[in-house]
């Protein structure tokens, strides 16, 4: 048996697997966010281990109900958020919270990479698109605004590979992250080596020594504590495997094993995800799109963001709706939106909880077009109908550059929802799939774990075969037709006036 681990925002889940892909056990724990004052958000690492732990024993706990023998459990392997670094100190121990792609507070450093800092990044990186969320911008602004934390850093990581190393015991010198998680560093790593580049680095302020060693997402990286065996219900002294990122584990296990393959990754952050062979400067040029490594071999990944896409559903529920936990209100606010039409009476959703792409930073979340017979079910609508606007304008930058798509894959929380993948159906003109295996990374996690122990000779067969099959949401030609035009205005709208809004309103959430 192996066991993922998928250390995401919004939560941690686990799942147990057999050789022949049956999910045992999973769980689930969410995890905690500080909003410290308008854009400031930060997370508890040790909330975020406990969580963690909670989600693996609860898996195991499912699973040995099931009747499987715990001790048959081979290797575990993980994957987590890509941008929002875990600074450690000699004995692994985090300097301060975390500071999450959510947070946009270093406006200053990012100001400063732009203006100041040669953009070595544009070649080497093949990203062009600097955002708040660039780890790089996190640690200048701990290294101007908390200089007694700075010079308590000994190294720098991601989430899942900090995760690891408590599960293992490990001490900073034994370091390490995959290619794909130093990807989501989006600046400061070599493209055609899939390691650290020394010369941004040095144009950074970064020291080497921070930098962790990279290592492949099969290599064993560690062994599992016994303390930790005893809280998950794992055996103690199991491989624990290096992992990936959650993007790419995520777009793995929707089977994206190929170029020209697309993935909508609706979790957290909602993610419209091409598979590429190499760098593509036109595509590197469009404003926020993101490039980097995936876990297979050789495979290389463009991304576009929308960064609090499927967060703005949870704050629908838990900020206004006022039902935290409860995941019945997607389910019921799903229901009552497909009574909506097309448009949602008119009513346009911003979702941009957490700041705009980089070339509009301004940008806040808000409704236009609401009257007095506006309900909630047209304001859910309206926020689903969003993000698939968001994912239009993507893939019609890829469109524009070379990159045809004919099919979407879908899968994380989001992808549950049948609603959703029509109105992205709709929206966008192509069908959106839903893989026969809806387990997210942690499937993908697992496949990885009996990778690298040599339980299975090739990774990307192994998850095609697990998830093949499934539905398909095709595009209805008359709803293809009025989204068109719904776009159009709504574009003319969002790049216009309501982008000076942004500008005029930015000032005003400094006053607090």
């Amino acid at each position: 048996m192996f066991v993922g681990i998928d250390v995401g925002t919004q939560g941690s889940k686990a799942g147990v697997y057999a050789a022949d892909g049956t999910r045992l056990g999973e769980g689930y724990a969410e995890h905690a966010f500080d909003h410290l004052r308008p854009g400031w958000v930060e997370m508890d690492p040790d909330q975020v281990l406990g969580a963690a732990l909670d989600a693996v024993a609860q898996a195991t706990a499912q699973a040995s109900a099931a009747g499987a023998s715990l001790p048959g459990v081979a290797s575990i392997a993980l994957s987590g958020i890509l941008c929002g670094p875990v600074f450690v100190d000699d004995d692994w121990n985090p300097v301060r919270p975390i500071i999450p792609f959510l947070d946009v507070r270093a406006q200053d450093e990012l100001d400063w990479l732009r203006n100041d800092v040669e953009p070595l990044w544009i070649t080497e990186s093949a990203n062009a698109s600097l955002d708040t969320y660039a780890m790089a911008t996190t640690y200048e602004w701990i290294r101007r605004n908390e200089p007694d934390v700075h010079a308590r850093i000994a190294k720098i990581m991601s989430l899942a590979p900090y995760i690891a190393g408590r599960l293992g015991r490990l001490r900073a010198v034994d370091a390490f992250m995959d290619a794909s998680h130093l990807s989501g560093w989006i600046i400061g790593w070599d493209a055609a080596t899939g390691t650290v580049s020394e010369a941004q680095m040095d144009a950074l302020r970064i020291p080497m020594s921070h930098c962790p060693r990279v290592v492949e997402p099969w290599d064993i990286v560690a062994t599992l504590d016994a303390d930790v065996a005893r809280r998950t219900g794992l055996p103690a002294g199991t491989p624990i495997v290096a992992g990936a990122g959650d993007v790419m584990q995520s777009n793995l296990s929707a089977g994206l094993t190929d170029s020209g393959m697309a993935t909508d990754v609706a979790g957290t952050a909602s993610i419209l995800t091409v598979g590429v062979d190499g760098p593509l400067p036109a595509i590197t040029a469009v404003p926020g799109m993101l490039y980097s490594l995936g876990t297979l071999p050789g495979q290389a990944l463009y991304w576009g963001y929308v960064k609090a896409g499927g967060l703005s559903l949870r704050w629908m529920r838990d900020q206004v709706l006022r039902r935290p936990g409860d995941d019945d209100t997607y389910r019921e606010l799903d229901e009552l939106a497909a009574s909506v039409a097309a448009g949602s009476d008119g009513v346009l959703f911003a979702p941009y909880l957490s700041g705009g792409g980089p070339d509009n930073p301004a940008a806040a979340g808000t409704w236009l077009g609401m009257t007095e017979a506006t309900d909630v079910a047209t304001l859910w609508r309206s926020m689903l109908e969003s993000i698939a606007f968001e994912y239009a304008d993507f893939l019609g930058a890829f469109a524009a550059n070379g990159v045809s798509v004919s099919e979407v894959l879908a899968v994380g929380g989001g992808a549950s929802a049948p609603i959703w993948n029509q109105i992205k159906a709709d929206v966008n003109g192509m069908p959106w799939r839903l893989p026969a295996r809806q387990d997210g990374a942690i499937l993908a996690n697992a496949a990885l774990a009996a990778y690298g122990v040599g339980a299975v000779d090739d990774l990307a067969s192994t998850v095609r075969n697990w998830v093949s099959g499934g539905r398909s949401f095709d595009p209805d030609p008359t709803m293809v037709s009025a989204y068109a035009g719904i776009r159009t205005a709504r574009n003319e709208i969002f790049d216009g006036p309501l982008r000076s809004v942004f500008e005029r309103l930015a000032p005003l959430r400094q006053q607090n």
